[in-house]
């Protein structure tokens, strides 16, 4: 038990409920892109079942930021590291991934007539070249590949500045500056940098959630702790934050997942999600099968756009596409072929450079027993 005058940051290596939460976040970006194939397939139009779960499901991306940034945190404050090995890691598991699948997107869109080999006879057409590729524009979700990049290049200076009260001041000043680039353009002239400052892949569009995901590991403990006392309180502040949601796109008309308002919605909804994890004690092959879609997160984040290519691009599929009732089923079909996939890579000779995933494989005994000792 953790004594109520005395704040410690977990010294846990693998986190269940975080891969549980890893593992929502997952399946609302892949429903966000499902469901935006309907919204382009029926001439920009949305059927009212498909733009709920379109736009309902923006908490997605910023949940991802919060959890890289607890995990880098929670390994630098708990376990030390060399900068060799953390390079090394994110060099592995991330960089090279997104290098391939950058390729790959690119390869395949010009197979099928939907990207052109720019002409390098000028260093401006390179450098526009590099800038497209470098900033995940290879395809549309690999921006945010980007944008972890950009922290892992900061957090080599930010892991000297991690004791609770130094996060607090970094989350709280991160705020601020997350509202402002999200609130406002900022113009320092025509050239490449005014253009990436001003898109959602730079990180001042996110840098508050990777804070908040660090400044986490000194309270979860805690946090757990009072949402095992009280599941029920904090599942209910998940409903609120999905009801407010749907005012919010009803009366806006549409919402995106780095708007202002989610710097609030996200803590709220990690607690909920805590609690939804811990009201599921008793069906632990649920849970268990839950978190591994977690532990598959990011192999899964990379593939399910190449099979939604192919659902987009085939004629046969429109039949699908132009009802709202195969809606679920084409969801259903996306991630469990994305699944297929991503344990069929894991089985290559070098599929670890191409996807990512989570060793930790949760058992019943092991997730019931890691839930108690949070008490």
């Amino acid at each position: 038990m953790i004594s109520k005058n005395t704040i410690k940051p977990s010294n846990k290596k693998y986190f269940y409920e975080i891969s549980f939460i890893r593992a929502i976040a997952c399946l609302c970006i892949v429903m966000v892109h499902v469901t935006a194939g309907f919204y382009y397939e029926n001439g920009r139009t949305f059927t009212w079942p498909v733009q709920f779960f379109n736009q309902i499901s923006r908490y997605g991306t910023p949940a991802f930021a919060i959890i890289s940034g607890f995990l880098l945190y929670n390994q630098a404050i708990n376990r030390k590291s060399s900068l060799k090995k953390f390079w090394q890691s994110r060099f592995t598991k991330v960089i090279i991934p997104f290098l391939v699948w950058s390729i790959l997107y690119l390869f395949l869109k010009y197979m099928y007539n939907q990207f052109t080999i720019p002409n390098f006879n000028s260093s401006e057409k390179v450098k526009d070249f590099l800038y497209f590729f470098f900033t995940g524009k290879s395809n549309y979700h690999l921006y945010f590949i980007a944008v972890v990049v950009q922290f892992y290049l900061l957090f080599p200076l930010l892991r000297l500045i991690k004791t609770k009260n130094s996060l607090i001041l970094l989350t709280v000043a991160s705020f601020f500056i997350n509202y402002f680039f999200v609130q406002y353009e900022i113009n320092i002239g025509t050239g490449l940098l005014n253009k990436f400052i001003n898109e959602r892949v730079f990180i001042f569009h996110w840098i508050y959630y990777f804070f908040l995901g660090g400044l986490l590991v000194y309270f979860w403990e805690k946090i757990m702790i009072w949402i095992k006392q009280n599941t029920i309180f904090s599942m209910l502040i998940g409903l609120i934050v999905v009801v407010s949601g749907i005012f919010e796109y009803k009366c806006a008309g549409w919402i995106e997942s780095n708007r202002v308002i989610n710097m609030i919605n996200l803590p709220l909804l990690f607690i909920a999600l805590a609690g939804v994890y811990t009201s599921l004690s008793r069906w632990d092959k649920t849970r268990n099968f839950i978190v591994q879609i977690g532990n598959m997160s990011m192999g899964i984040y990379l593939v399910h756009p190449l099979i939604l290519f192919f659902l987009r691009y085939y004629d046969f599929f429109d039949m699908f596409y132009a009802r709202t009732r195969y809606f679920p089923l084409m969801y259903l079909f996306t991630l469990f072929t994305s699944i297929v996939i991503v344990k069929l890579i894991t089985k290559l000779p070098f599929g670890s450079y191409i996807v990512t995933v989570a060793k930790a494989n949760p058992s019943k005994n092991k997730s019931s027993r890691d839930l108690k000792n949070q008490a």
